[in-house]
């Protein structure tokens, strides 16, 4: 089900303008059809938990550091001041909710729902640098969850690269969407010194997770951000 800006303005209590700046900055997923924006409910939804969920939303470069300190890497992309800000949020938090992780780290890309050719999809997989994440991807990684049957393929993908991906695969956006497209706000969170291809941690796929409908897919994700959050505060205190 879909709905439209004037709609979603009223379930979200703001205005029509702000609902606008909401789907330019890709804080709500939606789709023009002539001069009219189609928003779906349950993106609608997700964002009036969010909101009610205590919190504010983290920059893009300051969520991201989050994930990435969670998963092993340093943020190198801040400064020393601002990574030593991150840590402290990291350290002071004390059992967060479901809504507590949604709310701080939504900033941190722009999802768009896709139409696109099964072998468009097979093509996108194989492009250097393009990272293929999802449910499946977190049941190769050994989180709590059964695979959902044929869940929508997921990628990564940097923001200066997806205008000419979308245009050679012949990929729009649309109804009906068989392929998610993850574009990271601000910053390419992947570097990896030892490899041009990077790699998605344990938490990137774990807050991914938390935007699905399934909710066991919620569920596995909150849980494998605790953990990783209690193993970070742990070697905190010991080191």
């Amino acid at each position: 089900m879909e709905v439209d800006v004037k709609e979603a303005a009223r379930r979200l209590g703001i205005n029509a303008s702000r609902v606008r700046q909401l789907l330019r900055s890709g804080d709500l997923r939606g789709r023009r059809l002539g001069n009219q924006w189609l928003i779906p409910a349950e993106d609608v939804a997700r964002l009036v938990g969010n909101r009610r969920g205590p919190g504010r939303p983290l920059a893009p470069k300051r969520a991201w550091a989050v994930l990435d300190l969670l998963d092993g890497g340093r943020a190198a992309w801040l400064s020393d001041s601002a990574r030593s800000q991150v840590r402290r949020y990291l350290a002071d938090l004390v059992a967060p909710k479901v809504d507590n992780w949604r709310a701080a780290l939504r900033a941190r890309s722009r999802v768009l729902d896709v139409v696109a050719h099964p072998a468009a999809i097979d093509r996108l997989g194989r492009v250097n640098g393009v990272l293929a994440v999802g449910p499946l991807a977190a049941v190769d990684r050994g989180f709590d969850l059964v695979a959902l049957a044929e869940p929508v393929p997921e990628f990564y993908v940097a923001e200066e690269r997806w205008p000419d991906l979308e245009r050679s695969l012949a990929l729009r956006e649309g109804p009906e969407a068989n392929l998610r497209i993850r574009l990271p706000n601000e910053v390419w969170p992947f570097v990896d010194a030892a490899s041009e291809q990077g790699e998605v941690g344990d938490a990137v796929l774990a807050a991914d997770l938390l935007d699905a409908a399934e909710p066991r897919a919620v569920a596995a994700g909150a849980a494998r951000l605790d953990e990783l959050l209690a193993e970070w505060q742990r070697d905190r205190a010991l080191g």
